[in-house]
């Protein structure tokens, strides 16, 4: 099995204005990312705004990245769904596609019991051959998973990796200080990545990436392999407006993908019921573009 590790673009999805997925736009994207240095491809996350795209739109997605990566980069597709049931479904898909791992949250909407969770990923644990990145988001799915239950699907042979995105560094920490490589955390939340990699994230799934992935791929490296805490330092400072932005701003998709636009690649209009940026929004993207260094 592929490792997984480094800064993985959580791919957003570009719609044109009849609302279709752009698919020569997602190609454009794809091609740019792995030419300026990204480690890996996430597509259908919440930045792919997979809940308002049908299975059909989601298949066709994963068929089409698979292809268009052709093996240059390995790629963790999202795989949720509020049912175990849909998500073996879905996971068996997208093994049989050729991808090298599943992202998957608990599921979401009705709060399951932790032991709910465990079962949820035990079960799906039986029913593939390739790594499962838990997803621990309880701002997205209404649930958290705890620390304990982390420590108990770690033991099933495919729970390999979780992306931590509750905002608080203090659960990545403890997930690394309380098993011994078990599970290997990725940075789940953007404004937190300097943070998670010191204490130990083997990896980070990026929404910035999207907009600025030579950048992002390169402060992983930079604190991973160089231990160039300096420059990394100054790199963070850099991106950093942008990641508060993306997750603070409560516009996560529409921020980045009018980044995107602004920075060359291919981001488009968002699926209703998202409103478009205000000009006042945009202008404090563009004052925010100007002074960073980063074009």
């Amino acid at each position: 099995m592929e490792k997984l590790e480094g800064t993985f673009a959580v791919l957003a999805t570009p719609f044109d204005e009849n609302d279709q997925i752009n698919f020569n736009g997602l190609e454009e994207n794809i091609n740019w990312y792995i030419q300026e240095g990204i480690h890996g491809i996430i597509p259908l996350g919440s930045t792919g705004e997979f809940t308002t795209l049908s299975t059909k739109e989601k298949k066709d997605i994963l068929s089409f990245v698979v292809d268009k990566v052709n093996k240059r980069v390995p790629i963790c597709t999202g795989a949720s769904a509020d049912s175990t049931a849909q998500v073996i479904k879905f996971a068996n898909f997208a093994q049989s596609v050729g991808v090298n791992g599943l992202l998957i949250l608990p599921p979401y909407y009705f709060n399951p019991l932790q032991e709910e969770i465990i079962r949820h990923f035990k079960l799906i644990n039986k029913s593939v051959n390739i790594p499962v990145m838990v997803y621990n988001n309880p701002g997205v799915s209404g649930v958290d998973i705890q620390l304990d239950t982390v420590l108990k699907i770690a033991k099933e042979v495919n729970i390999e990796y979780i992306k931590e995105s509750t905002g608080d560094i203090t659960r990545l920490r403890e997930i690394e200080r309380n098993q011994d490589g078990e599970i290997k955390t990725f940075c789940g939340c953007d404004e937190l990545a300097l943070e998670s990699f010191f204490f130990g994230a083997k990896g980070w799934v990026s929404v910035i990436s999207n907009a600025f992935p030579k950048e992002a791929s390169k402060l992983f490296e930079l604190v991973t392999y160089d231990q160039n805490y300096k420059e990394a330092r100054k790199l963070y400072n850099k991106l950093l407006p942008f990641c508060i932005e993306l997750e603070k701003s409560g516009k996560l998709v529409q921020v980045i993908k009018y980044l995107m636009d602004k920075c060359g690649a291919c981001g488009g209009k968002s699926r209703e019921p998202k409103l478009t940026l205000t000009k006042k929004h945009k202008n404090k993207l563009d004052k925010m573009l100007d002074n960073s260094g980063l074009l």
